[in-house]
């Protein structure tokens, strides 16, 4: 099926911070939590759907997220799906020459050749700005009543030689962690190219090949967490079913359901080894 080629294993989008007041908060944060800051990037507005307009300094600006009970601030030069690719590029690089690490050393242009196989046209001097975008990157994560603070970066660190076009990263180990290994890396980078005019498209794939087997959509929903609350909700309905239409077809998704005005029933093949599992995203 196409989840097993394509997807990764169903990881959780829900917030740390949504416990059953048996569990201590300190240790619900660290039961799974690099899977669940990877579908915090991936499921928010982080690496927004939208035209990033002019990169100006963000600082302190609140992301729309999945998750409950929590405010996360961005600090950072806006990011969008361009450096979302730029990010994968790396942590798959990294998987290749460390494992689980993080650290990578390449040549700019072996990462653009990664990440824009069909030579669209991507300079490698605007890759290495997107490279510092990531670097810069910090997001403030808080608990509704104040007791827990994290702060998290995307790059630990990033070396630049510009004369022999090299770079070196450290990625953050956590989200390593999350993303679990190359192969599932290289198939989200393998749907996404193809989507490369459409950053709509790209961002739906990666929550679609992040997410669990079921999600049950509002659409207004999916337009905060992509980030396109300027555009007018009925064109936004019309976008987002035509874009799950085309993963339809493409058979990323197995069924579309309507569930009310504006929700949706999303099933996709469950990979193998999963347990089934329905998420509520609004």
């Amino acid at each position: 099926m196409y989840h097993d080629e394509f997807g990764f294993d169903a990881l959780t989008l829900d917030s740390p911070f949504s416990h059953d007041g048996q569990a201590r908060p300190a240790g619900a944060l660290e039961q799974d939590f690099a899977n669940r800051l990877l579908g915090l990037l991936l499921a928010s507005d982080l690496f927004a759907a939208r035209n990033p307009g002019p990169r100006l300094w963000l600082e302190g600006v609140e992301l729309a997220t999945c998750w409950e009970g929590a405010a996360i601030r961005f600090c950072g030069e806006r990011l969008d799906q361009d450096d979302l690719d730029a990010f994968l590029g790396c942590a798959l690089l990294a998987f290749r020459d460390g494992g689980r690490t993080g650290a990578a050393r390449f040549h700019l242009r072996d990462l653009m050749r990664l990440i824009r196989p069909r030579g669209r046209r991507f300079a490698t001097r605007r890759l290495e700005r997107s490279l510092w975008r990531l670097a810069s990157a910090r997001l403030e994560i808080e608990d509704e009543a104040g007791d827990i603070h994290i702060q998290a970066r995307l790059l630990n660190t990033l070396l630049c030689d510009r004369a022999a076009g090299i770079c070196a990263v450290d990625v953050s180990p956590r989200i390593m962690e999350g993303l679990r290994g190359a192969p599932g890396v290289e198939r989200l980078l393998a749907i996404r190219t193809p989507l490369a005019s459409s950053a709509f498209h790209r961002w739906l794939a990666a929550l679609l090949a992040h997410g669990p087997a079921c999600l049950r959509l509002e659409l207004p929903a999916l337009r905060r967490l992509s980030g396109l609350t300027r555009q007018p909700m009925p064109a936004f309905r019309i976008r987002a079913i035509a874009a799950l239409q085309d993963f339809l077809d493409l058979g990323a998704i197995a069924a579309i359901e309507p569930a009310g005005p504006d929700r949706l029933v999303i099933e996709r093949p469950v990979a193998r080894g999963e347990e089934p599992a329905c998420l509520l995203l609004s």
